[in-house]
């Protein structure tokens, strides 16, 4: 630990020379660096012999000079945008109700649950009812698949 706090110490007075050394160069330079004031004349004679007071022709961009021509192109723009006709059956996806399929698709899994339930139930009641009666096994099957496929194509159709 002795041995890293020798060297940040070493590190530290390095750039503490450097420091000093580059304030000297400043110093020793001995050129002021020239000020230019836009809207502001100084009264201070050693001011007055650093600077240079700026002309309108010295300013080359305003802000008037720059927006100048912002409201034209703006119109044109416009324009142009109002030509390129947006086509809206591009911007349409392409299946609008796939959210609401995607949603309900879970709800419908264990609706489908109870309605295969049901026409179980009701076909074991034909099934018991059929055996009083005496008709056939055979018969209740045969009506009870003809149900479910009255039912599946009701299904299809919405």
């Amino acid at each position: 630990m002795e041995a890293e706090a020798e060297k940040r110490k070493q590190r530290l007075q390095a750039l503490r020379k450097r420091k000093l050394q580059s304030e000297a160069n400043d110093q020793t330079n001995g050129e002021k660096p020239e000020l230019s004031f836009r809207n502001y004349t100084p009264t201070d004679e050693e001011l007055q012999k650093n600077t240079s007071i700026a002309t309108p022709d010295d300013i080359q961009n305003t802000v008037e000079q720059e927006t100048r021509n912002i409201t034209k192109e703006a119109l044109e723009e416009a324009e142009r945008m109002h030509k390129e006709e947006i086509d809206l059956f591009s911007l349409a996806p392409k299946r609008a109700n796939w959210d609401l399929k995607r949603d309900v698709e879970k709800k419908l899994e264990s609706l489908d649950k109870r309605t295969q339930r049901a026409i179980a139930e009701i076909i074991r009641e034909r099934l018991k009812s059929d055996t009083k009666t005496g008709t056939g096994i055979a018969d209740a099957v045969a009506d009870a698949e003809a149900a479910q496929k009255m039912d599946e194509a009701d299904e299809d159709e919405d």
